[in-house]
């Protein structure tokens, strides 16, 4: 087969077929390390993952700057230059701008999706869980947010948010057996880029970096601060990250930070609770710490701020998404927080932290 735009379009040819090449490679270790976990492990987990962690986390992520608002228009120029010389070359380049992005996710962090899951990686038997389960939980959940008072600090920076929580994530995911070389960063994007698509906080591995949105209610960013990190470190599971996220505040000796991993956990529980006591969460809301209802109402309001772009067609795309990638339950996996809880403590015993609070 032979493809001919004229000279002026050699480099557009060149892109297109390495880019085929490197497509097809990619597809093929896909498939190894589907079928080999200690494949996966050596040689990308391990290996390439790691070695693009540390260059960029040291070079680039230094930079003050999210790393999407120079990468982004870099990349898209390169590819895209060179396609305006005819309707063909233009369908060429853009051909193979979708062929690199597919590369780039894959070679960047797509392979993780071949990681063991959490159940394996933790040896943790999965439980069932049933709506006298959910009652417990959900009524030892709020007993726990009042102890926390009724205050907590106004707020802390997303560069001191990473200072405090990178070492405790990292102590975990090395407990794990999981390698953290890098230094991931998570960065803030202008108010309202995300949570008018229904979400707090988004990886990106294109950019290498974690973002989450500048609009969130101050209480919610250290937990989705840290489920961001999760997935820098190679982590894929929507739920998964939510369980690191969780481990790792609850551990922090800070108590703003504790407290919003509590108050994460808290709302998911409350959603089955209401779903399967709705007279008692009636009744009970009134008897709610005033902190944990003023923090439910700060969180309206700034979702509410914002209106829901697309909801139907961007909840499909992103299920199906997930389940393209291994995910069986899909958009449904954040909420397995409350299983993997569950599974943790039915082999560990009890969570909390030993550690005290500071004073911040």
């Amino acid at each position: 087969m032979k493809i001919s735009f004229g000279k002026s379009n050699n480099v557009l040819v060149k892109k297109f077929w390495v880019g085929l090449a490197v497509l097809l490679l990619c597809l093929f270790l896909n498939i190894c390390f589907s079928k080999s976990a200690d494949l996966y492990d050596l040689l990308y987990l391990g290996g390439l993952f790691q070695l693009i962690r540390v260059i960029y986390d040291h070079t680039l992520g230094l930079i003050p700057l999210p790393s999407i608002y120079y990468i982004a228009p870099l990349f898209f120029w390169y590819f895209l230059k060179g396609g305006t010389h005819s309707f063909r070359s233009l369908l060429l380049s853009l051909l193979t701008t979708v062929i690199w992005l597919i590369n780039l996710f894959y070679l960047l962090w797509g392979f993780n999706y071949n990681q063991l899951t959490i159940y394996q990686t933790l040896a943790m038997d999965r439980v069932t869980l049933d709506s006298i389960y959910i009652q417990k939980a959900f009524l030892a959940q709020t007993e726990v947010l009042r102890g926390f008072g009724e205050s907590t600090v106004d707020s802390i920076r997303t560069a001191q948010l990473e200072g405090y929580i990178r070492p405790v994530q990292e102590e975990i995911l090395e407990e794990w057996g999981i390698p953290t070389y890098g230094r991931v960063r998570i960065r803030k994007l202008p108010a309202g880029l995300l949570l008018r698509l229904r979400t707090s906080g988004i990886y990106i591995p294109h950019a290498i970096e974690g973002h989450i949105d500048g609009g969130l209610y101050h209480k919610q960013i250290p937990f989705t601060l840290a489920h961001e990190m999760g997935h820098g470190y190679g982590l894929t599971d929507e739920s998964v990250c939510n369980f690191i996220a969780y481990l790792t505040c609850i551990q922090s000796n800070n108590k703003f930070i504790r407290y919003s991993a509590e108050l994460a956990y808290w709302r998911y529980l409350s959603k089955y609770y209401n779903y399967y006591f709705p007279e008692e969460w009636t009744a009970i809301q009134d008897e709610l710490p005033s902190m944990l209802l003023d923090d439910l109402n700060q969180i309206r309001k700034h979702i509410s701020r914002y209106k829901n772009l697309m909801p139907v067609l961007r909840d499909v795309i992103y299920d199906n998404y997930l389940k393209s990638h291994g995910v069986r339950s899909g958009i449904k996996s954040y909420d397995e927080l409350i299983q993997l809880i569950a599974a943790y403590k039915n082999k560990h015993g009890e969570l909390r932290s030993l550690k005290t609070f500071d004073s911040n």
